[in-house]
């Protein structure tokens, strides 16, 4: 029998807003598949249980009009310093404002590292918290 691939995808919460946490707005995660040992998450974030190469990739659906809107993905390791791993931005119309932003890689990262969407610099987003639109994910690839 193989080794169990370890995934994990959280999807927006319906059930709560985004919130502004400092210089970012947050959206509030709820699990929507998981498997295996090698990732966990808590809250808002995504926790490296096991050292190793990942596809990460995350998705918002954005409703704020004629702004560029964006997010980044980005680690926080042991050393509690912040690194950018992915980022998107997208510009919006000033009619119909619906523009998703998706951006997705391939990355290292180390036991206990933690990972986070965020949009940074844009208090007043607007995000569509449907899980078929807003989502964050990681897929251990060995």
């Amino acid at each position: 029998m193989g080794v169990q691939q370890s995934f994990l995808q959280l999807s927006a919460n319906t059930k709560e807003q985004p919130f502004v946490r400092g210089n970012v707005t947050v959206i509030p995660w709820t699990v929507a598949l998981h498997q295996g040992e090698a990732i966990s998450s808590t809250g808002d974030r995504i926790i490296i249980q096991q050292e190793g190469f990942f596809m990460v990739f995350g998705q918002v659906l954005f409703q704020s009009p004629g702004t560029i809107m964006g997010h980044i993905v980005r680690s926080r390791g042991t050393s509690q310093r912040s690194t950018e791993l992915l980022r998107c931005l997208q510009e919006m119309p000033q009619t119909n404002c619906a523009n998703t932003c998706h951006t997705g890689g391939m990355v290292k990262l180390e036991r206990e590292d933690e990972l986070e969407l965020v949009i940074p610099d844009r208090p007043q987003a607007q995000v569509s918290m449907d899980a078929d639109s807003t989502f964050f994910g990681i897929i251990r690839l060995n």
